[in-house]
């Protein structure tokens, strides 16, 4: 355990037994048992509701708590593994990781390498590497937990499930999209044999296909699962509860895509009244929920509306989760984007080299999400006519594209269009022509692939191609 994690557990602890009078080392073994018990009901309460500093002050609380058991006692890896997915929400993925691996090594000691909390926290891991950037690593765990639970239990439990889900998750970010889909609808199929037909763990496998769909522009498919998954969490959940909040955002994104600007600009409205009232002005939730409707402002080229939403939202990510978190990044990467529409390349530069900075720290230089901002900050470059300066942006988008998510994703094809662009720009035909070509065979198997070319950064940079003709 690190000496910032000893401190933060003895500072959080102190000022609890401060509050309640209760010493655990005096307290009787039910007691304290019972304590422990209450501290991770309520971090898992607070971790769902988004309530992340009181989730991680209640699982450091109950790590300190499970360290007076007998050693060996596996409610102590219980402990670390809720607040690791805390610590994986707050973006500090290097606490996470440490966290996941002292919980997993506990378990593995305690109770063997085929237990169904092995899996669990291998799955827990997964998501975290593979949030980093991490495939190579997160798909053998996945593969493993997997392996466990169906070793464990009967063809069709719920828990395998959720690693289904997981797996689908990482095959999709890795463009490996039919894979994807047939992992989330085995999910489904299970869940639907499984549960009643409003059950919320139904909305999960709704949610993930109509992701899945939105990602490959299968828009009116991804508008019918989202609101699937809305009809069951209105009615399981409650509207104003956060799950609900998403399904209402994700199903908003979906009519933006299908030009339904009213009815997506109603839904994130009514998401952001909700919000405001349950929580207050200060609910964490709200800064992603504006960047949608900022979103929504700049797809209809709102833009003298979509700025303040952007700098509201901006704000409160940064008093939420600091000016560093990778969330408060992927805002200053979307005000970019709309200073780039409006050809104010000074600002849009200055903000997406921020956003990369944010982005490098948390994540790494290789992280697929870097490249997105080196490709965009290369075609910052490109319609200024700034050459030189754009060139190796592409170049390194163009690697870490290919070694992250392999030689026929569609980023790939939209990094190889752009650069052929440059090089079409510094007569470099032959050179363009051949990257050009290997962006139409991409293309050809694979529609996200093709919906690149609808972007808007890309539009402007066929519009100047036109022009250099």
């Amino acid at each position: 355990m690190n000496p910032r994690f000893q401190l933060g557990c003895c500072l959080c602890f102190g000022l609890l037994l401060g509050l309640d009078g209760w010493a655990l080392d005096e307290g009787s073994p039910s007691v304290r048992e019972v304590r422990f018990q209450e501290f991770m009901e309520r971090g898992k309460h607070d971790r769902e509701q988004h309530r992340l500093a009181d989730a991680e002050k209640n699982y450091l609380a109950a790590v300190s708590a499970a360290e007076q058991f007998e050693v060996g006692d596996t409610r102590y890896a219980a402990s670390l593994n809720g607040l690791a997915i805390t610590y994986h929400q707050q973006g500090r993925y290097a606490d996470a990781e440490s966290c996941f691996r002292k919980a997993l090594s506990l378990w593995e000691s305690a109770l063997g390498s085929e237990n169904e909390n092995v899996a669990i926290c291998l799955s827990n891991w997964a998501r975290l590497e593979q949030d980093r950037g991490q495939f190579a690593q997160a798909e053998p765990m996945l593969k493993r937990a997997l392996a466990i639970e169906e070793k464990l239990f009967a063809a069709g439990h719920l828990e395998q499930a959720k690693s289904l889900d997981f797996l689908g998750d990482l095959y999709s970010a890795l463009g490996l999209y039919r894979q994807a889909e047939t992992l989330y609808r085995q999910s489904l199929a299970t869940r639907e044999r499984t549960l009643k037909s409003d059950d919320p763990q139904l909305a999960i496998s709704f949610q993930s296909l109509a992701q899945l769909y939105f990602r490959i522009g299968q828009y009116a498919e991804s508008e019918t699962l989202h609101r699937k998954a809305l009809v069951i969490r209105r009615k399981a959940l409650g509207e104003a509860d956060p799950a609900t909040i998403t399904s209402m955002s994700d199903l908003a994104r979906a009519y933006r895509e299908e030009g339904r600007f009213r009815d997506a600009e109603s839904l994130v409205r009514r998401a952001i009244s909700l919000l405001d009232k349950s929580e207050g002005i200060e609910h964490v939730n709200l800064p992603l929920v504006l960047n949608i409707l900022a979103d929504i402002c700049q797809a209809q080229r709102r833009y003298s509306e979509a700025e303040p939403l952007y700098q509201r939202a901006l704000t409160l990510s940064e008093q939420f989760l600091g000016p560093e978190h990778l969330d408060t990044g992927k805002i200053i990467h979307s005000l970019g984007t709309l200073y780039f529409e409006q050809k104010n390349y000074s600002k849009s530069e200055s903000l997406y080299r921020r956003a990369l900075a944010i982005k490098e720290r948390s994540l790494g230089p290789n992280h697929p999400s870097v490249a997105t901002t080196l490709n965009n900050l290369g075609q910052t470059f490109l319609l200024q006519e700034r050459y030189a300066d754009a060139e190796p942006f592409f170049r390194r988008a163009l690697e870490i594209r290919e070694a992250r998510l392999g030689k026929e994703h569609p980023d790939v094809a939209t990094t190889l269009n752009d650069y052929a662009l440059l090089l079409r720009k510094t007569n470099r035909k032959a050179e363009a022509k051949e990257m050009s070509d290997r962006a139409a065979r991409i293309a050809v198997n694979n529609r996200a692939a093709k919906l690149a070319g609808q972007s808007v950064h890309v539009k402007a940079l066929v519009d100047s191609a036109k022009e250099s003709q």
